[in-house]
Protein backbone atom coordinates (compact mmCIF):
# COMPACT_ATOMS: atom_id res chain seq x y z
CA UNK A 1 0.00 0.00 0.00
CA UNK A 2 1.80 2.86 -1.12
CA UNK A 3 0.79 5.69 1.27
CA UNK A 4 2.43 9.30 1.72
CA UNK A 5 2.05 13.01 1.24
CA UNK A 6 0.77 15.97 3.09
CA UNK A 7 -2.02 16.09 6.04
CA UNK A 8 -3.56 19.14 4.07
CA UNK A 9 -4.63 16.28 1.71
CA UNK A 10 -5.19 13.45 3.47
CA UNK A 11 -5.89 13.81 7.47
CA UNK A 12 -4.23 11.81 10.28
CA UNK A 13 -8.01 10.44 10.81
CA UNK A 14 -8.07 9.09 7.35
CA UNK A 15 -4.61 7.80 7.39
CA UNK A 16 -5.29 5.94 10.35
CA UNK A 17 -8.67 4.65 9.33
CA UNK A 18 -7.28 3.32 6.19
CA UNK A 19 -4.54 1.51 7.93
CA UNK A 20 -7.05 -0.04 10.92
CA UNK A 21 -9.22 -1.09 8.15
CA UNK A 22 -7.01 -3.43 6.21
CA UNK A 23 -5.26 -4.34 9.30
CA UNK A 24 -1.29 -3.29 7.94
CA UNK A 25 1.74 -3.79 9.93
CA UNK A 26 4.32 -0.95 9.12
CA UNK A 27 5.26 2.42 10.20
CA UNK A 28 4.00 5.75 10.14
CA UNK A 29 6.42 8.41 9.67
CA UNK A 30 5.54 12.03 10.01
CA UNK A 31 7.36 15.22 10.28
CA UNK A 32 6.42 18.29 10.40
CA UNK A 33 9.07 21.57 11.32
CA UNK A 34 10.25 20.82 14.37
CA UNK A 35 9.59 16.97 14.73
CA UNK A 36 9.38 13.75 13.98
CA UNK A 37 7.25 11.13 14.73
CA UNK A 38 7.13 7.41 14.12
CA UNK A 39 3.61 5.08 15.09
CA UNK A 40 4.40 1.52 14.52
CA UNK A 41 1.12 -0.79 13.30
CA UNK A 42 1.09 -4.45 13.77
CA UNK A 43 -2.33 -5.65 12.27
CA UNK A 44 -4.23 -2.36 12.06
CA UNK A 45 -3.19 -1.60 15.66
CA UNK A 46 -0.95 0.45 16.90
CA UNK A 47 1.86 -1.39 18.84
CA UNK A 48 4.59 1.72 19.41
CA UNK A 49 4.58 5.68 19.05
CA UNK A 50 7.82 7.97 19.79
CA UNK A 51 9.22 10.98 18.28
CA UNK A 52 12.41 13.16 18.17
CA UNK A 53 14.25 14.69 19.50
CA UNK A 54 12.44 13.31 22.69
CA UNK A 55 12.22 10.26 23.34
CA UNK A 56 9.67 8.25 24.46
CA UNK A 57 12.41 6.00 26.56
CA UNK A 58 13.74 9.74 27.93
CA UNK A 59 10.20 10.97 28.67
CA UNK A 60 9.38 8.04 30.58
CA UNK A 61 11.69 7.86 33.27
CA UNK A 62 11.01 11.40 33.86
CA UNK A 63 7.10 10.91 34.34
CA UNK A 64 7.65 7.98 36.29
CA UNK A 65 9.84 10.40 38.92
CA UNK A 66 7.68 12.98 38.58
CA UNK A 67 4.77 10.53 39.44
CA UNK A 68 6.61 8.88 42.14
CA UNK A 69 6.59 5.25 40.80
CA UNK A 70 10.55 5.29 41.22
CA UNK A 71 12.70 7.66 42.60
CA UNK A 72 15.42 9.99 41.27
CA UNK A 73 18.11 7.45 42.39
CA UNK A 74 16.54 4.36 41.08
CA UNK A 75 16.38 6.31 37.76
CA UNK A 76 20.05 6.81 37.67
CA UNK A 77 21.14 3.38 38.50
CA UNK A 78 18.70 2.23 35.88
CA UNK A 79 19.72 4.28 33.02
CA UNK A 80 23.56 3.46 34.07
CA UNK A 81 22.35 -0.49 33.69
CA UNK A 82 20.99 0.67 30.27
CA UNK A 83 23.90 1.92 28.86
CA UNK A 84 25.56 -1.26 29.63
CA UNK A 85 23.33 -4.38 28.87
CA UNK A 86 21.55 -2.41 25.89
CA UNK A 87 18.24 -3.28 27.27
CA UNK A 88 15.22 -1.33 27.38
CA UNK A 89 14.72 1.14 30.63
CA UNK A 90 11.06 -0.83 31.04
CA UNK A 91 12.75 -3.79 31.21
CA UNK A 92 15.93 -2.31 33.44
CA UNK A 93 13.34 -1.19 35.69
CA UNK A 94 11.18 -4.81 36.25
CA UNK A 95 14.05 -6.51 36.69
CA UNK A 96 15.80 -4.94 39.28
CA UNK A 97 11.92 -4.36 40.95
CA UNK A 98 11.57 -0.78 41.14
CA UNK A 99 8.61 -1.38 39.31
CA UNK A 100 5.77 -3.12 38.88
CA UNK A 101 4.90 -4.49 35.72
CA UNK A 102 1.10 -3.37 35.49
CA UNK A 103 2.28 0.01 36.38
CA UNK A 104 5.15 -0.13 34.09
CA UNK A 105 1.86 -1.35 30.90
CA UNK A 106 -0.05 1.81 32.11
CA UNK A 107 2.89 4.31 32.04
CA UNK A 108 3.51 2.79 28.36
CA UNK A 109 -0.12 3.24 27.00
CA UNK A 110 0.21 6.66 28.44
CA UNK A 111 2.90 7.95 26.85
CA UNK A 112 1.93 6.11 23.55
CA UNK A 113 -1.87 7.64 23.13
CA UNK A 114 -0.31 10.93 24.58
CA UNK A 115 1.73 10.77 21.26
CA UNK A 116 -0.66 9.98 18.87
CA UNK A 117 -3.80 12.60 20.38
CA UNK A 118 -1.24 15.31 19.91
CA UNK A 119 -0.43 14.55 16.50
CA UNK A 120 -3.76 15.32 15.72
CA UNK A 121 -3.90 19.31 16.64
CA UNK A 122 -0.91 18.80 13.64
CA UNK A 123 -2.51 21.05 11.06
CA UNK A 124 0.27 20.45 8.20
CA UNK A 125 3.00 17.84 7.46
CA UNK A 126 4.47 15.07 5.67
CA UNK A 127 3.70 11.41 6.28
CA UNK A 128 4.47 8.35 4.93
CA UNK A 129 3.61 4.47 5.73
CA UNK A 130 6.16 1.97 4.94
CA UNK A 131 5.59 -1.73 5.62
CA UNK A 132 8.45 -3.56 4.82
CA UNK A 133 10.38 -2.10 7.92
CA UNK A 134 10.47 -4.27 10.79
CA UNK A 135 9.00 -3.11 14.19
CA UNK A 136 10.70 -2.43 17.06
CA UNK A 137 8.60 -1.99 20.40
CA UNK A 138 8.21 -3.67 23.80
CA UNK A 139 6.36 -6.67 23.22
CA UNK A 140 5.81 -7.97 26.70
CA UNK A 141 4.66 -4.54 27.96
CA UNK A 142 2.75 -2.43 25.04
CA UNK A 143 -1.04 -3.47 24.80
CA UNK A 144 -2.04 -3.04 21.06
CA UNK A 145 -4.51 -0.03 20.59
CA UNK A 146 -6.93 -0.52 18.23
CA UNK A 147 -7.94 2.09 15.90
CA UNK A 148 -11.76 2.11 16.56
CA UNK A 149 -10.04 2.16 20.11
CA UNK A 150 -8.58 5.90 19.22
CA UNK A 151 -11.29 7.04 17.70
CA UNK A 152 -13.93 6.58 20.28
CA UNK A 153 -11.07 7.93 22.82
CA UNK A 154 -11.40 10.99 20.56
CA UNK A 155 -14.71 11.25 20.60
CA UNK A 156 -14.84 11.00 24.57
CA UNK A 157 -12.28 13.59 24.70
CA UNK A 158 -14.43 16.28 22.10
CA UNK A 159 -17.87 15.41 24.21
CA UNK A 160 -15.88 16.72 27.39
CA UNK A 161 -13.17 18.98 27.06
CA UNK A 162 -15.34 22.36 26.55
CA UNK A 163 -16.84 21.50 29.91
CA UNK A 164 -13.35 20.95 31.09
CA UNK A 165 -11.96 23.71 29.16
CA UNK A 166 -14.90 26.44 30.26
CA UNK A 167 -13.90 25.65 34.03
CA UNK A 168 -10.12 25.22 34.47
CA UNK A 169 -9.29 28.16 32.08
CA UNK A 170 -5.56 28.30 30.94
CA UNK A 171 -2.66 25.74 31.09
CA UNK A 172 -0.52 28.27 32.68
CA UNK A 173 -2.97 28.93 35.98
CA UNK A 174 -2.16 28.11 39.03
CA UNK A 175 -4.35 26.16 41.67
CA UNK A 176 -3.76 25.44 45.68
CA UNK A 177 -5.89 23.01 47.86
CA UNK A 178 -8.77 24.16 50.07
CA UNK A 179 -8.76 23.62 53.72
CA UNK A 180 -11.50 20.52 53.05
CA UNK A 181 -9.06 18.73 50.59
CA UNK A 182 -6.41 19.15 53.33
CA UNK A 183 -8.50 17.38 55.78
CA UNK A 184 -9.60 14.65 53.45
CA UNK A 185 -6.04 14.09 52.39
CA UNK A 186 -5.05 13.80 56.10
CA UNK A 187 -2.75 16.56 55.68
CA UNK A 188 -4.85 18.94 58.06
CA UNK A 189 -6.22 18.17 61.31
CA UNK A 190 -10.23 17.81 60.97
CA UNK A 191 -12.56 15.09 60.35
CA UNK A 192 -13.83 15.14 56.69
CA UNK A 193 -16.13 13.19 55.16
CA UNK A 194 -15.26 13.47 51.64
CA UNK A 195 -14.10 10.51 49.82
CA UNK A 196 -11.91 10.93 47.16
CA UNK A 197 -11.08 8.37 44.59
CA UNK A 198 -7.68 6.95 43.36
CA UNK A 199 -7.41 9.65 40.60
CA UNK A 200 -8.56 12.47 42.48
CA UNK A 201 -6.66 11.76 45.33
CA UNK A 202 -3.69 11.42 43.29
CA UNK A 203 -4.43 14.76 41.55
CA UNK A 204 -4.68 16.36 44.29
CA UNK A 205 -1.81 15.49 46.02
CA UNK A 206 -0.22 17.08 42.91
CA UNK A 207 -1.89 20.65 43.73
CA UNK A 208 0.58 22.76 45.62
CA UNK A 209 -0.52 26.56 45.02
CA UNK A 210 2.91 26.64 43.26
CA UNK A 211 3.31 24.78 40.08
CA UNK A 212 0.87 25.46 36.90
CA UNK A 213 -1.51 22.79 35.48
CA UNK A 214 0.78 22.02 32.88
CA UNK A 215 3.34 21.01 35.58
CA UNK A 216 0.62 19.11 36.64
CA UNK A 217 -0.25 17.37 33.81
CA UNK A 218 3.75 16.73 33.08
CA UNK A 219 4.01 15.06 36.84
CA UNK A 220 0.81 12.98 36.68
CA UNK A 221 0.30 9.50 35.76
CA UNK A 222 -2.66 9.98 33.70
CA UNK A 223 -2.96 11.37 30.65
CA UNK A 224 -3.02 15.17 29.96
CA UNK A 225 -7.34 15.11 28.91
CA UNK A 226 -7.43 12.85 32.39
CA UNK A 227 -5.90 14.77 34.65
CA UNK A 228 -7.41 17.92 33.36
CA UNK A 229 -10.73 16.25 33.49
CA UNK A 230 -10.11 15.46 37.40
CA UNK A 231 -8.79 18.60 38.15
CA UNK A 232 -12.69 20.30 36.67
CA UNK A 233 -14.18 17.78 39.36
CA UNK A 234 -11.81 18.52 41.96
CA UNK A 235 -12.76 22.70 41.56
CA UNK A 236 -16.40 21.66 41.40
CA UNK A 237 -16.38 20.24 44.46
CA UNK A 238 -14.50 23.41 45.92
CA UNK A 239 -11.29 20.77 46.64
CA UNK A 240 -9.38 23.34 44.97
CA UNK A 241 -9.21 27.22 43.91
CA UNK A 242 -6.93 29.26 41.57
CA UNK A 243 -5.03 31.33 42.91
CA UNK A 244 -3.04 32.98 39.98
CA UNK A 245 -1.11 32.38 36.23
CA UNK A 246 2.35 31.29 36.13
CA UNK A 247 4.48 33.95 35.15
CA UNK A 248 2.81 36.42 37.25
CA UNK A 249 4.60 38.26 40.46
CA UNK A 250 4.38 35.67 43.23
CA UNK A 251 3.16 38.32 46.45
CA UNK A 252 0.30 38.85 44.23
CA UNK A 253 -0.23 35.38 44.44
CA UNK A 254 0.65 35.01 48.70
CA UNK A 255 3.07 32.21 47.58
CA UNK A 256 7.25 32.02 47.91
CA UNK A 257 8.60 32.93 44.37
CA UNK A 258 9.28 29.90 42.33
CA UNK A 259 10.41 29.03 38.20
CA UNK A 260 7.73 27.42 36.60
CA UNK A 261 10.08 25.27 34.11
CA UNK A 262 8.49 23.30 30.92
CA UNK A 263 8.81 22.31 27.73
CA UNK A 264 8.48 24.64 24.84
CA UNK A 265 4.97 24.23 23.57
CA UNK A 266 2.73 26.20 21.42
CA UNK A 267 -0.32 25.37 23.33
CA UNK A 268 -1.03 28.36 25.47
CA UNK A 269 -4.14 27.28 27.06
CA UNK A 270 -6.88 24.22 26.63
CA UNK A 271 -6.98 24.14 23.27
CA UNK A 272 -9.63 25.03 20.81
CA UNK A 273 -7.22 23.03 18.26
CA UNK A 274 -8.64 19.77 20.19
CA UNK A 275 -11.97 20.61 19.28
CA UNK A 276 -10.48 20.92 15.70
CA UNK A 277 -8.28 17.87 15.76
CA UNK A 278 -10.89 15.61 17.64
CA UNK A 279 -13.46 16.93 15.29
CA UNK A 280 -11.97 15.06 12.72
CA UNK A 281 -11.73 11.75 13.93
CA UNK A 282 -15.95 11.99 14.99
CA UNK A 283 -16.39 12.99 11.44
CA UNK A 284 -15.00 9.44 10.41
CA UNK A 285 -15.70 7.74 13.26
CA UNK A 286 -18.78 5.29 13.40
CA UNK A 287 -21.09 7.51 15.88
CA UNK A 288 -23.91 9.76 13.56
CA UNK A 289 -24.25 12.20 16.74
CA UNK A 290 -22.84 15.19 13.97
CA UNK A 291 -26.86 14.83 12.76
CA UNK A 292 -27.78 15.38 16.16
CA UNK A 293 -28.47 18.90 17.53
CA UNK A 294 -27.07 18.55 20.44
CA UNK A 295 -23.61 16.56 19.32
CA UNK A 296 -20.60 17.62 20.33
CA UNK A 297 -19.30 20.21 17.57
CA UNK A 298 -22.11 22.51 18.74
CA UNK A 299 -20.34 23.45 21.60
CA UNK A 300 -17.13 24.85 19.91
CA UNK A 301 -18.94 27.36 18.68
CA UNK A 302 -17.85 30.06 21.41
CA UNK A 303 -21.74 30.76 22.63
CA UNK A 304 -22.84 30.96 26.29
CA UNK A 305 -24.25 27.62 27.44
CA UNK A 306 -25.49 26.62 30.73
CA UNK A 307 -23.62 23.46 32.00
CA UNK A 308 -26.73 21.47 32.45
CA UNK A 309 -27.13 21.73 28.58
CA UNK A 310 -22.94 20.62 28.32
CA UNK A 311 -23.79 18.26 30.50
CA UNK A 312 -27.28 16.42 29.12
CA UNK A 313 -25.19 16.59 25.47
CA UNK A 314 -22.10 14.88 27.09
CA UNK A 315 -24.78 12.51 28.51
CA UNK A 316 -26.13 12.20 24.68
CA UNK A 317 -23.01 11.21 23.06
CA UNK A 318 -22.24 8.64 25.64
CA UNK A 319 -25.59 6.57 25.14
CA UNK A 320 -24.40 6.81 21.42
CA UNK A 321 -20.99 5.25 22.39
CA UNK A 322 -22.80 2.45 24.76
CA UNK A 323 -25.12 2.04 21.68
CA UNK A 324 -22.70 1.61 19.27
CA UNK A 325 -21.05 -1.18 22.14
CA UNK A 326 -24.32 -3.00 22.35
CA UNK A 327 -24.43 -3.00 18.26
CA UNK A 328 -20.38 -4.92 18.43
CA UNK A 329 -21.54 -7.06 21.14
CA UNK A 330 -24.49 -8.78 19.54
CA UNK A 331 -21.96 -9.40 16.49
CA UNK A 332 -20.12 -10.82 18.79
CA UNK A 333 -22.48 -12.37 20.53
CA UNK A 334 -25.29 -13.25 18.70
CA UNK A 335 -27.93 -11.80 20.93
CA UNK A 336 -27.63 -8.57 23.22
CA UNK A 337 -26.30 -8.45 27.43
CA UNK A 338 -27.99 -8.94 30.08
CA UNK A 339 -26.67 -6.09 31.54
CA UNK A 340 -24.13 -3.12 30.25
CA UNK A 341 -21.64 -4.65 32.68
CA UNK A 342 -21.34 -7.34 30.20
CA UNK A 343 -19.96 -4.39 27.93
CA UNK A 344 -17.00 -3.98 30.66
CA UNK A 345 -16.35 -7.47 30.82
CA UNK A 346 -15.65 -7.75 27.03
CA UNK A 347 -13.38 -4.79 26.48
CA UNK A 348 -15.95 -2.99 24.81
CA UNK A 349 -16.18 0.43 27.22
CA UNK A 350 -14.75 0.87 30.80
CA UNK A 351 -16.45 1.05 34.04
CA UNK A 352 -16.77 5.39 34.18
CA UNK A 353 -18.68 4.77 30.61
CA UNK A 354 -21.84 3.41 31.87
CA UNK A 355 -22.63 6.35 33.70
CA UNK A 356 -23.77 9.59 32.50
CA UNK A 357 -22.09 13.44 33.85
CA UNK A 358 -23.52 13.25 37.12
CA UNK A 359 -22.18 9.60 38.01
CA UNK A 360 -25.59 7.91 37.69
CA UNK A 361 -26.38 4.62 35.86
CA UNK A 362 -27.82 4.83 32.30
CA UNK A 363 -31.60 2.31 32.21
CA UNK A 364 -31.07 -0.86 30.13
CA UNK A 365 -33.75 -3.05 29.17
CA UNK A 366 -32.69 -5.70 27.06
CA UNK A 367 -35.73 -6.84 24.22
CA UNK A 368 -36.38 -9.27 22.28
CA UNK A 369 -33.70 -8.86 18.88
CA UNK A 370 -33.17 -5.37 20.57
CA UNK A 371 -32.99 -3.31 23.84
CA UNK A 372 -33.78 0.10 24.98
CA UNK A 373 -31.37 2.50 26.36
CA UNK A 374 -32.54 6.09 28.31
CA UNK A 375 -30.09 8.75 30.49
CA UNK A 376 -32.04 10.84 32.78
CA UNK A 377 -32.08 14.78 33.23
CA UNK A 378 -30.82 17.07 35.72
CA UNK A 379 -33.44 16.17 38.15
CA UNK A 380 -32.74 12.40 37.53
CA UNK A 381 -35.79 11.68 35.58
CA UNK A 382 -35.90 9.61 33.16
CA UNK A 383 -35.45 12.04 29.80
CA UNK A 384 -37.42 10.99 26.69
CA UNK A 385 -34.57 12.87 24.58
CA UNK A 386 -32.26 10.72 25.43
CA UNK A 387 -34.19 7.41 24.60
CA UNK A 388 -32.52 4.70 22.26
CA UNK A 389 -34.89 2.06 21.31
CA UNK A 390 -33.36 -0.62 19.29
CA UNK A 391 -36.03 -3.65 18.04
CA UNK A 392 -34.33 -4.88 14.95
CA UNK A 393 -31.75 -7.23 15.81
CA UNK A 394 -28.25 -6.50 13.32
CA UNK A 395 -27.73 -8.87 10.93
Amino acid sequence: MALQGTLKDFSLADIFQLIGLQKKTGVLTLKDRAEVVTVSFLDGSVVAADSLPKRMEDRLGVVLVKSKQITEVQLQQALKLQKQTLKRLGTVLLEQKYLRQDALREALRIQVSQTIFRLFRWRDGEYRFSQDQKLDYDRDNILPLTAESILMEGARILDEWPMVEKRVGSYSGIFRRTKAAEQALGVSQGKSGIVLSSEEKAVLQGVDGQGSVQDLIESSFLSEFDTCRVLYELIGRELVEKVGEAGAPAASRGVAPRTVSREPSTRQSLPSVWLWGLGLLVGLSIFTAASNPLNGLSVATGTEIREIALMKQVSLTRIERIRYALQVYFLQNSGFPKDLNYLVLGGLLRSPDLRDPWGREYAYRPLVGGFELQGKDGAGNLDPQLLVRSVTALR
